[in-house]
């Protein structure tokens, strides 16, 4: 997959909302699409998840969130790729963060039907499946995020104007 954004970082005030759309424990894998310094892997791990892999085609990112990892000493549980999304497997993956554009979205929605097991969760931040239906929806007021769990339900609307999600608000 060819480099759709460069390198903007969730917010450290929005990490915070991934986490509130679900509940991690020991068992669970999160992957980050697009991990760029690592802070929803760090996140993720602080919440409890077990283990946590990130994926990013920035070799100075991917350094940098090595090197966090090791003065964390969190280098046994996180674990940086430097490497296109679209080659790895997810099939490991119980939870998936994704904050990179809406031709990604679009261009993962296969490869997520493909390989994702049932229950996998997948929070998208700004950037919605096209026709995927959230289960829910958390508006920031300036942006959304988007829960699926897998596997989607299906929707010929476009997700933006949901009405009857189960929208959440701060």
């Amino acid at each position: 997959m060819p480099s759709f954004i460069n390198f903007i970082p969730t917010p450290h005030e929005d990490v915070d909302v991934f986490f509130n759309l679900v509940s991690l424990s020991s068992s669970d894998v999160v992957y980050d699409l697009g991990s760029g310094d690592g802070r929803l892997l760090f996140a993720a791990l602080d919440y409890g998840a077990g283990k946590a892999i990130g994926i990013d085609l920035d070799t100075k990112l991917i350094g940098e969130a090595r090197e966090t990892a090791r003065n964390k000493g969190l280098d046994s549980r996180a674990t940086f790729l430097e490497a296109d999304v679209m080659d790895v497997s997810l099939t490991d993956a119980s939870v998936i963060l994704c904050y990179l554009s809406i031709s990604a979205s679009s261009a993962l929605k296969p490869k997520f039907e493909a390989e994702l097991k049932t229950g996998t969760k997948i929070i998208m931040e700004s950037f919605p499946v096209p026709n995927w239906k959230p289960d829910r929806i958390f508006d920031r007021g300036y942006k959304r995020f988007y829960l699926y769990t897998m596997p989607p339900e299906f929707s010929n609307e476009y997700p933006e104007i949901y009405d009857d999600c189960d929208p959440v608000w701060l």
